[in-house]
C-alpha cells in the first residue's frame, strides 16, 4: 500500500472506529487499556444474526497487532496483523484463525468467512485510500 506503515498501523488500531467503515462492525468500545494492549466489547453481525464478543489486543508499535477472544461465542479467535516498510509504502499481511464454540456458528463462518474476511480487508484499503496521506 501507498502508505506510511505508521499511518496504516494507526488506522487499523483505532477499532472505536470500525462501525464507520467495516461491513458487519456494529460496536467497538474499548472497555481497559494499558500502555501496548486494550480490552474491546464488540458487536458484529454476520447475515441474520448478531455477535456481541471482547477481544484482547496487543500492539507491536508498526510492526504488529495481535488480537485475541477465547470467550463465547468463540473457543479461539487470533487475528495478526503484520506491517513492513517498504520503499513505496506498506506491505501489509492478515492472518485470521476463528473456532466458534457452536457447530451451527462454525459452519455458517466456515461458509461465509472467507468472504467476510476480504470485504473486511477491502474496507481497510478503501478507508486507507480515502484519509491517510498517499507516499506515491
Amino acid at each position: 500500500m501507498p502508505f506510511a506503515v505508521e499511518d496504516v498501523f494507526d488506522l487499523v488500531a483505532d477499532v472505536e472506529r470500525y462501525p464507520e467503515f467495516v461491513p458487519g462492525w456494529v460496536t467497538a468500545r474499548i472497555i481497559a487499556r494499558s500502555e501496548n494492549a486494550y480490552g474491546t466489547e464488540q458487536t458484529v453481525r454476520m447475515r441474520f444474526m448478531r455477535q456481541h464478543f471482547r477481544t484482547l489486543t496487543t500492539l507491536h508499535p508498526f510492526e504488529a497487532i495481535d488480537i485475541t477472544a477465547n470467550q463465547a461465542p468463540f473457543r479461539r479467535l487470533t487475528i495478526l496483523w503484520r506491517f513492513r516498510r517498504q520503499e513505496t509504502g506498506s506491505f501489509i499481511s492478515l492472518d485470521f484463525l476463528c473456532e466458534m464454540r457452536s457447530r451451527t456458528l462454525q459452519a455458517l463462518l466456515c461458509r461465509f468467512g472467507p468472504d467476510d474476511v476480504e470485504a473486511m480487508i477491502a474496507a481497510f484499503e478503501r478507508r486507507a485510500r480515502e484519509t491517510l496521506p498517499s507516499r506515491a
